[in-house]
């Protein structure tokens, strides 16, 4: 009878067939002896390059910023993206602390909120140096902290909230915006952001929506910003996590159909099995979003632990990584090259 068994323990036999290299009788890999092999062998490193920083920009005054990496009010933006940019990362999301909220988010449509001047203080401090994506949400402007608009009956004003989104993303595009993410997963709101921003002349500008998992790593995001629900949660616009493998790959091909140009996937931690998934079915580029909730547990790894795991979500498919330990994560590499 043949012997199937693999002679070699990293090379699997073919049925039928014999192992397809040779044992080595003294126990040595090759392609791992020897440093310089290893280095030859050892694949693409994570670089600052692949890392993106939320920038959650606060009003001046605020008693919570630094609460999180990235957290500054307006006044320190410039100094903080050029101090990211000069460390070799290379993109921003902007989320600002809304302010004069009412049930309708008409602060977010004012000219000079500080959304609007926040863009524009990137963009002037760092050019196309710096990729800049915003939040296109009614979260955190409408007095309900909702990421949609609702009826007097509680039911959502689907094309209210439409109006809203369009008109926060031909705002942000206006100002700089290189990338828009609508982020309340309401059927239908990509194509209303990419038939806007189209109509209005910014084709080249990004739309970005999310897949976003209900989770409780949201948490230390909501409450700075102040943008938790007052009814409390936000299922039915966000996916079940126990369905999450399905379900998110059915929402990203929808969001494909609508004319997304990429995707945000979020939280990744609980979510890895899912971005493998992701990456399988499509080769838009995709942000796997470490969430605010994350930020402590990769404290407690440490720095080396944090580059391993945030490289762990660039082998399975991320093309860039939006975390809370990007400066951090970035200064240690930019200490280690080579």
């Amino acid at each position: 009878m043949t012997d199937l068994s693999p002679v070699n323990p990293r090379v699997r036999a073919i049925p039928g067939q014999q192992a397809l290299s040779p044992a080595r009788p003294d126990g040595i890999d090759p392609s791992r002896a020897r440093e310089s092999v290893r280095r030859l062998y050892a694949g693409p490193p994570l670089t600052a390059a692949d890392l993106s920083a939320p920038l959650l920009v606060l009003p001046e005054g605020h008693r919570s910023a630094g609460a999180l990496p990235g957290a500054v009010p307006l006044a320190e933006v410039q100094a903080t993206v050029t101090r990211w940019a000069d460390m070799g990362i290379r993109g921003v999301k902007v989320f600002a602390h809304g302010h004069d909220r009412d049930p309708y988010g008409t602060g977010a449509l004012t000219p000079d909120n500080l959304m609007i001047r926040a863009i524009r203080a990137v963009k002037a401090a760092t050019g196309d140096a710096v990729a800049v994506t915003t939040e296109v949400c009614g979260c955190s402007w409408t007095s309900t902290g909702e990421c949609v608009l609702r009826s007097d009956t509680g039911a959502i004003d689907v094309e209210g909230t439409y109006a809203l989104m369009r008109g926060m993303a031909t705002q942000h595009a206006e100002a700089g915006a290189d990338a828009v993410s609508p982020t309340a997963m309401l059927a239908g709101s990509v194509r209303t952001v990419r038939t806007v921003l189209n109509v209005k002349g910014h084709r080249e500008v990004g739309v970005n929506p999310n897949l976003a998992i209900r989770t409780r790593l949201y948490g230390p995001f909501k409450r700075l910003m102040n943008t938790e629900p007052a009814r409390g949660d936000r299922r039915g616009l966000q996916l079940e996590s126990g369905r999450a493998q399905r379900d998110t790959l059915v929402q990203a091909r929808s969001w494909m159909s609508e004319g997304a140009d990429s995707l945000t996937l979020q939280p990744v931690m609980t979510a890895a099995d899912v971005l493998v998934r992701l990456r399988d079915i499509t080769d838009v580029p995709i942000v796997a979003y470490s969430t605010s909730g994350e930020w402590d547990a990769l404290q407690t790894l440490g720095t080396e632990g944090m580059v391993e795991y945030l490289a762990m979500l660039k082998r399975a498919g991320a093309d860039t990584v939006l975390t809370f330990a990007a400066e951090h994560v970035a200064a240690y590499l930019g200490g280690h090259r080579g």
